[in-house]
């Protein structure tokens, strides 16, 4: 049965090896039948937390950015592939903001893991 996959390329460099082993990971990916969208965060604006908790009654970020668009991506796929450089043992710091910089990121994908069981 086809999935839908997001891949996350997460490095700032063009034509990166991060960014070629997302490509070719799609291609694979699709060449099994499932459905793929690649999103790479080079080009996007992620702003950091503010601790606002507006979030909380609003279920959603104030913050107006790309992260917004990203986490519905997030929501919505059911295979996540995150294709990021490894710099002092772990992924990039660029790669933790959409999923980690932001509670309501993080509070909604907690949800709607417990709610997919």
């Amino acid at each position: 049965m086809a999935k839908k996959v997001l891949i996350i390329s997460t490095s700032i460099r063009a034509n990166s090896n991060s960014e070629i082993l997302a490509a070719a990971f799609a291609d694979g990916a699709r060449e099994a039948g499932n459905e793929v969208e690649c999103v790479t965060l080079k080009d996007k604006t992620i702003g950091f937390c503010k601790g606002c908790l507006a979030c909380q009654k609003l279920g959603r970020c104030v913050i107006d950015d790309d992260a917004n668009d990203i986490t519905e991506k997030l929501l919505d796929a059911e295979v996540v592939v995150w294709a990021t450089p490894i710099y002092y043992y772990e992924m990039s710091g660029q790669s933790k903001l959409p999923l980690f910089a932001r509670l309501s990121v993080s509070r909604r994908l907690s949800a709607d893991h417990r709610r997919r069981g």
